[in-house]
């Protein structure tokens, strides 16, 4: 065969790779089946609060509830499985990028040693794959590796890794909607109606804002607080029920430590992790809430949270 024969197929497959990958990512960014399609087509919107964390938020959060109490209309842009490194690029194309405007940003750290985390997230990182084209998105993703450098420019290379989210079911599905989302498409919470935590997830869970590393780290979470300072967004941080949350002498130093740090940053800090504590009636797994009790840590959260500014 003939080398320029061989040249001609060769650029014909790429070109054909190219765009069979392009339209296939035009399809997953005009729907809605996960939730970072959902959060990226929402676009110059005008919100009283903005609701961010990930699954403990999600879940736990009740915007319906939050929106009764404060005669508002929020919206919740928790991602499930994210980390903080994801949330903080959420929030960057959430308010930057999409131009979404808000007065209060609602801010969960649901599980305190996770604020300085620089780990990735496999259940989110897979679903933010249509939008690694971003360029907050990718500058994100490549110090991690060569890995996000072939996810980014090889065609179809990121949907064939991640076909589990991206296979031919999500695609089919982009015309015949027969996979309905798993969160409410108004509010983006999602309620967990039936489940009750069955207990077999002993591990207390620690409370430590790893604040001896702050002052260097915390680079995630400072990303974050730009950009609400960048929006004229008032920041407000919250930690939803935990389940089984540590109560010790060495826990509360380090909550009244936090609290402190918060203060001399200017922020307000509610801590509901020892809200609900053991009563697992009100969780569908230990630090997840069911609906009963998103509903009771969303209203105590908000009446707080009211309290206080009235006091101002």
């Amino acid at each position: 065969m003939r080398p320029k024969y061989v040249i001609t197929g060769l650029v014909t497959l790429a070109l054909i790779a190219f765009v069979l990958h392009y339209w296939l990512e035009s399809r997953y960014k005009s729907t809605m089946q996960y939730k970072t399609q959902w959060i990226l087509q929402k676009e110059k919107q005008q919100y009283d609060y903005v609701v961010l964390g990930a699954s403990h938020a999600y879940v736990g959060f009740d915007v319906a509830m939050a929106d009764s109490i404060l005669h508002e209309k929020g919206i919740n842009i928790s991602l499930d499985g994210s980390l903080i490194g994801t949330q903080s690029v959420l929030a960057d194309l959430f308010f930057n990028r999409n131009q979404n405007k808000t007065k209060r940003f609602f801010f969960c750290i649901d599980n305190p040693s996770a604020i300085n985390t620089n780990e990735l997230a496999d259940i989110a990182d897979g679903r933010m794959m249509p939008y690694l084209n971003y360029d907050e998105v990718f500058s994100f993703y490549k110090p991690y590796g060569i890995k996000w450098y072939f996810d980014r420019y090889m065609p179809l290379w990121k949907y064939a890794e991640y076909n589990y989210y991206w296979g031919p079911h999500v695609f089919s599905n982009t015309w015949g909607n027969f996979m309905k989302p798993d969160f409410d498409t108004a509010s983006g919470s999602r309620y967990d109606y039936g489940n009750r935590y069955d207990n077999t997830d002993t591990m207390t869970v620690s409370l430590d804002f790893q604040l001896d590393k702050s002052e260097t780290e915390y680079k995630y979470f400072r990303k974050i607080l730009e950009v609400c300072k960048k929006n004229q967004i008032t920041p407000v941080l919250f930690t939803l029920p935990l389940g089984r949350a540590d109560t010790s002498a060495q826990a509360k130093q380090h909550l009244a430590d936090f609290n402190a740090y918060c203060k001399k940053q200017g922020m307000e800090f509610y801590y509901l992790g020892d809200y609900l504590n053991y009563q697992f009636e009100y969780f569908g797994t230990k630090g997840h809430l069911n609906k009963k009790g998103a509903e009771l840590a969303t209203k105590k959260f908000i009446e707080e949270y009211l309290t206080k500014q009235s006091a101002k």
